[in-house]
C-alpha cells in the first residue's frame, strides 16, 4: 500500500521528530514507582482473589439480573465532572 505524497511527509516529519527527542532508558518502576516485579504481585493476587470470589459474584450478577428484568431498577445518572449523581 502506497502513501498518498503528503501522508507520506507526515509519516518523515514524525520519524525525524522521534529521532530528535532523547532515548532515556525505560526505568524499571512504572509512573506509581513500582517494579516488575510488584506489578507483577499484584497481578497475581488479584487473579487469587478474583478467582476465589468468582461464585459469590455469579450469585450477585443473578440477583441483579432478577432486579433489573422485575422493574426494580433505576438508571445510573452522572454529575458534568463524570462522577455518580447521588
Amino acid at each position: 500500500m502506497a502513501l498518498l505524497p503528503d501522508r507520506l511527509a507526515s509519516v518523515y516529519d514524525f520519524v525525524r521528530f522521534v529521532q530528535t527527542q532523547s532515548s532515556a532508558v525505560t526505568p524499571l518502576a512504572d509512573i506509581f514507582g513500582e517494579t516488575d516485579e510488584e506489578i507483577r504481585a499484584d497481578n497475581e493476587q488479584w487473579e487469587q482473589e478474583f478467582a476465589a470470589s468468582r461464585e459469590q459474584l455469579r450469585v450477585m450478577a443473578r440477583e441483579a439480573g432478577a432486579e433489573y428484568r422485575a422493574g426494580r431498577t433505576t438508571p445510573m445518572t452522572f454529575t458534568s465532572e463524570g462522577r455518580l449523581a447521588r
